[in-house]
């Protein structure tokens, strides 16, 4: 299988905790797979909810029908999935929706002392509803509502890190065979006193987006991503003029399944925030197991799908100088290790890789990009 003429590799790549060793200044982006980040500045380490267990369709539907089908976390899949990466140090999750692929693995990032402190929890309302049992195993948590979005900085803040939500939302949800494969809609009203064990308790809540700024000592912004884990059509995703006019995105993490059943995305969004690169994830299928050779979201996605949204991203985005890892294929792709299909506008990550974007850090907004 390939996607614009580079091989996708058939499995996902073992985590390598030296790709975390980076000189000051450098932000790591390690992709766990099904829209899940690592991501490090510094000594802060912040977790976009992964997700390992790969509940199958006909696991999610049955749990749906009858709750004597149980949907909880693998711990063991959530440990290997975690294995050669910082996650023992995180010191933030970020969840952009309760859907059981973002939220579903979250209990189990305790487990065994994965994570060794008490991490903020940044997330909607309702999806802090839905994990509120695991309220004394976390430090600050900022449930965001539509009129106080500010919550994460104002009540959570991060040593040298700003988090910024922004109102998004979720794309059309679709169906096989009757199964909304998307998960289920709704909103979780009051603080749960258990976990969930089912799947229609993983209500999605509203979708968040998330712009993180890293700041350098001086409290300016030295790198910019902007983050969402659903695709949808904009005014969903825009940040307001004031904050997305400080600074270009050095880094957009895509989310690419649903972006046909969404107007004006990507496109819309690398306009607005000036986006210089795109990590377009969670592209897999995320229902199989991950012992499985990689493929796309079945349900969704076909490498001619990818490959259109790709073609979007290269009408957008333009390559500047600086722009992009700065680690290079060369060093980090070279058989047997592959990395997933890359250009100088984006790269199709693959589970286990990791990216180091540093170079070109510091541009202002007004520079080239800004003038596409």
């Amino acid at each position: 299988m390939a996607i614009q003429g580079q091989r996708l590799p058939d499995m996902a790549l073992v985590a390598r905790p030296a790709d975390f060793e980076v000189p000051a200044g450098v932000a790591v982006l390690h992709y766990y797979g099904a829209g899940g980040w690592g991501i490090r500045w510094g000594q802060t380490y912040i977790l976009a909810a992964p997700y390992f267990t790969n509940h199958s369709i006909a696991r999610l539907a049955a749990s749906k029908a009858t709750s004597m089908v149980s949907i909880t976390p693998d711990v063991a899949e959530v440990r290997a999935g975690f294995a050669g990466t910082p996650v023992q140090s995180t010191l933030a999750i970020l969840i952009g929706h309760g859907h059981i692929d973002h939220a579903g693995d979250v209990p189990a990032y305790f487990a065994d002392g994965l994570i060794a402190g008490k991490p903020t929890l940044v997330a909607d309302r309702s999806t802090v509803n839905l994990l509120a049992a695991l309220a004394p195993r976390l430090g600050c948590i900022a449930a965001i509502d539509y009129d106080n979005e500010t919550a994460s900085n104002a009540r959570c803040p991060l040593n040298n890190v700003r988090i910024t939500p922004i109102h998004h939302a979720h794309a059309p949800h679709v169906q096989v065979a009757g199964v909304d494969v998307a998960a289920y809609g709704g909103f979780v009203q009051e603080p749960q006193p258990a976990l969930p064990t089912t799947a229609a308790e993983y209500k999605v809540g509203n979708t968040w987006a998330f712009l993180i700024d890293f700041l350098d000592d001086n409290g300016a912004i030295a790198l910019r991503i902007h983050y969402v884990d659903a695709a949808s059509s904009p005014p969903h995703g825009l940040a307001n003029s004031p904050i997305a006019g400080e600074r270009d995105v050095d880094v957009h993490i895509a989310c690419v399944p649903g972006y046909e059943l969404s107007e004006g995305y990507p496109d819309a969004l690398l306009r607005h925030h000036r986006a210089r690169f795109v990590l377009a994830g969670h592209w897999e299928d995320f229902f199989e197991p991950r012992s499985e050779p990689l493929k796309p979201l079945t349900q969704v996605l076909d490498t001619e799908r990818i490959e259109r949204f790709l073609q979007i991203v290269d009408t957008v985005v333009k390559p500047t100088a600086g722009a992009g890892p700065i680690n290079k294929p060369a060093q980090d792709c070279a058989p047997p290790r592959r990395c997933g299909p890359r250009s100088a506008s984006w790269a199709l990550p693959i589970p286990g890789e990791t990216f180091h974007f540093g170079g070109g850090v510091g541009l202002p907004a007004t520079s080239t990009a800004a003038a596409r």
